[in-house]
């Protein structure tokens, strides 16, 4: 393609005989307007552009360059406007070198602009200041036309330049912003930690003073500085705080109620259907007043109802619900929710070896320590005994053991055995939501009703399902491992459908306690006078075996009890360090100084994850750490929505009616969305006793919720619905892509 330019001797007039810089000439030209490139008038020679009325510009271009067309009837006009803007250019260039000579000294000086035609007074002053290692330099600019220094000797453009009026405000206003902010800093910075003083920060500012000399990035980048010392600062002076006045390497001593009580500590341990709970319920009975803390909702629930039945008044009290009973003087809860200020004659602890847990562990240690009864029933496996003993020890408070024996023998199916061989009064043990509905499709297809139990379901739908199976409506039930944690199941067989679970983290195999906890359920005195235990679809006797015997290194005697700080120890910290930042506040726990104790501090990364969700929000403290509580689980999705509905209402400020969380009709749900409701009821429910006066349906939540678990109830126990967590579509017809195909010939 030729882009050849006529001669350049023909070009317009010129004011100087000065010849002019083609690449420039190429630069202003181009920003014109009226002037176009060949390509972009659709021609491939410049020659072509003649019938459509463009002719070549005429001026000197570089080479490769020589494409430029602007209209016939406006060439001349073009030509003397680049002309004038070329002249322009070289004045400015005649400027900024008469700047550099005239200039020499002052403290303004002559620098281009973006504008060819423009130049930039820029004026320069030092800010010394206290405590500072260097001089802050301060730059202030305003953009000049060329023309109209153009024609001043060189004193003249000194003395216009060094008094020019807009250049000494915004060099005043820049040294006066400076200083009131370094100021400000300094007056943050005074304090008596000497490790945190304005010298502290500034190196840091100067460090960042470097090469940003206009006062408003100067001043941004300093602030960024700032909020990084002082949230380091805050850290350090809040680890300090936590490691002087909580001291978690002396966690009992955060629990002066139960210090104060002289408490006597009795472990109850042997292994599953030896009667501990029996034992610990006797105790409760024959006190004044107790507590008895369970590691499930329903677990306390079952043991408030047996009180009450055997005429002991008991309350109930967990997370998400409370019932009370007129003159109940004894109260049951899940362990999370203890009350260490309210003094009992007697508590109980259940499910002891649940110490060794690494998401919920905490609890049973602050429940050991903290308990506050004159007497503790601590009942468990035997493989935590050492644990507890080593507890009692460092606590220096006197430990009894009483050790029970299995009522009936229990032994191990030696053969894996097929689903048709599952028989009337087995439970069979999966460990997801999934693979229990899968199991229960299975069953099903062989002719066996089957009672479904696991976490997600409602407390009032797993008593129903669990009664179902007791009453021996339905033939198996399914269960999730909180079978392990005495729930009211007795069977004959308990069959695990897989050996390894997903812990929150990675799958992994079972521990030797869980199968002991898990394979103990089968048998029942006085029901089943032997129980047996093995797998059924995959896995081996072998394998089971081998995990049965291989030792539990989470409740060795040296294992390390979690601990992890209260909403009080919060709210203390935030007071000291002067901040409503909650990941500020977990983070100064997350390190604190335990060594040589026997407790460290629990993985924080769970209520870290909702901190940083708190902390996006206007939320008050208080509500912060009400909510930093909260019982949700981020990872499942239809929770993590509920909550964000809960966190918008509060800092709205605005009632929100249970509608809005659950609604009236349920109709044609499915077994997932009535479960994701009923959690729903739960979680507003907690908000309810948090925050009454912003959610105000507190009793409708009982009806509401009690209607959804009769549906889903009556979805499990249909012998012909589809599995409640799983909604299935019909196969697609014959003919549309994903169809099955037709076979032709034998099958093989």
């Amino acid at each position: 393609m030729d882009m050849t330019s006529p001669d350049p001797s023909h070009a317009g007039p010129s004011n100087t005989s000065e010849p002019a810089d083609p690449h420039l000439v190429h630069e202003l030209a181009s920003a014109h307007p009226d002037v176009v490139t060949a390509a972009a008038a659709g021609v491939t020679r410049v020659a072509h552009g003649e019938g459509l009325g463009l002719v070549p510009l005429g001026l000197p271009l570089p080479k490769g360059k020589r494409d430029l067309l602007v209209p016939a009837e406006r060439r001349e006009a073009v030509l003397l406007e680049i002309q004038g803007t070329l002249d322009r250019a070289r004045r400015r260039n005649a400027l900024l070198a008469q700047g550099r000579r005239a200039l020499e000294g002052w403290s303004t000086s002559l620098h281009p602009a973006d504008d060819r035609t423009r130049v930039r007074a820029v004026r320069s002053e030092d800010l010394p200041w206290p405590g500072l290692p260097a001089p802050v330099r301060l730059q202030v600019s305003r953009v000049l036309d060329a023309m109209e220094l153009a024609h001043l000797s060189d004193d003249d453009l000194a003395l216009r330049l060094e008094g020019d009026p807009a250049l000494a405000a915004a060099l005043e206003d820049a040294l006066s912003r400076t200083a009131a902010r370094l100021h400000r800093y300094a007056g943050e910075a005074d304090g008596a930690d000497e490790a945190w003083t304005f010298a502290s920060l500034a190196d840091r500012l100067s460090r960042a003073a470097r090469n940003r000399h206009g006062v408003d990035e100067l001043l941004e980048r300093w602030d960024r500085e700032f909020a990084v010392w002082r949230r380091e600062r805050a850290e350090a002076r809040g680890r300090a705080y936590v490691d002087r006045h909580f001291d978690l390497a002396r966690f009992e001593k955060l629990f002066p109620v139960a210090r104060g009580l002289g408490r006597r500590l009795v472990l109850v341990i042997g292994p599953t259907n030896s009667g501990k709970t029996h034992h610990a319920i006797e105790a409760l009975k024959g006190a004044w007043d107790g507590i008895y803390l369970a590691p499930l909702r329903l677990l306390a629930l079952e043991v408030m109802e047996r009180l009450n039945a055997e005429g002991t008044p008991a309350s109930l009290l967990t997370g998400e619900e409370a019932i009370s009973t007129p003159g109940a003087r004894h109260t049951a809860s899940t362990i999370e929710v203890m009350d260490p200020d309210r003094p009992v004659e007697v508590a109980v602890i259940d499910e002891i070896q649940m110490l060794a847990d690494p998401d919920r562990g905490w609890a049973w240690t602050a429940a050991l320590m903290g308990a506050p009864a004159e007497t503790v029933y601590i009942l468990g496996a035997p493989e935590a005994r050492p644990l507890v003993e080593r507890v009692a020890a460092h606590l220096g408070e006197r430990l009894e053991v009483i050790e029970l024996e299995r009522k009936v023998p229990l032994t191990l199916i030696d053969r894996r055995l097929n689903w048709e061989e599952v028989e009337p009064g087995d439970a069979l043990i999966a460990f997801s939501r999934r693979e229990i509905h899968t199991v229960r499709d299975t069953l099903r297809a062989k002719g066996l009703s089957v009672a479904a139990v696991y976490g997600a379901l409602a407390p009032e739908v797993r008593r129903r399902e669990a009664a179902r199976f007791l009453s021996g409506e339905a033939d198996v039930v399914v269960a999730t491992d909180a079978i392990g944690m005495g729930l009211n199941l007795p069977c004959r067989r308990v069959l695990f459908t897989a050996l390894e679970k997903f812990d929150g983290t990675s799958v992994r195999p079972l521990s030797a306690t869980e199968v002991k906890q898990i394979a103990g359920r089968a048998g029942r005195f006085g029901k089943f006078e032997s129980g047996e235990f093995g797998v059924v679809g995959r896995g081996t006797p072998q394998a089971l075996r081998t995990l049965l015997e291989k030792a539990d290194g989470r409740l060795r005697a040296d294992a390390p009890l979690t601990v992890r700080p209260t909403r009080a120890m919060l709210a203390r910290l935030a007071d000291h360090i002067g901040t409503e930042e909650t990941v500020l506040l977990l983070d100064c726990f997350a390190d604190a100084r335990t060594a040589g104790s026997p407790y460290r501090v629990g993985d924080l990364s769970g209520m870290r994850r909702l901190a940083v969700m708190l902390d996006e929000r206007r939320l008050t403290l208080p509500a912060k750490l009400d909510l930093l509580l909260i019982p949700a689980d981020l990872e499942d999705e239809a929770e993590a929505r509920i909550l964000a509905a809960i966190l918008g209402a509060v800092e709205a400020g605005e009632p929100s009616p249970l509608g809005r969380f659950v609604p009236a009709r349920l109709d044609g749900l499915d077994g997932a969305a009535l479960e994701g409701l009923s959690r729903a009821c739960d979680l507003y429910y907690w908000a309810a006793r948090k925050f009454p006066s912003l959610f105000p349906e507190r009793e409708a939540v009982r009806s509401r919720r009690g209607e959804i678990s009769r549906r889903l109830a009556d979805l499990l126990a249909t012998r012909g619905a589809r599995s409640a967590g799983q909604r299935r579509e019909p196969p697609p017809k014959a003919g549309f892509r994903g169809a099955p195909r037709k076979r032709f010939g034998p099958r093989r």
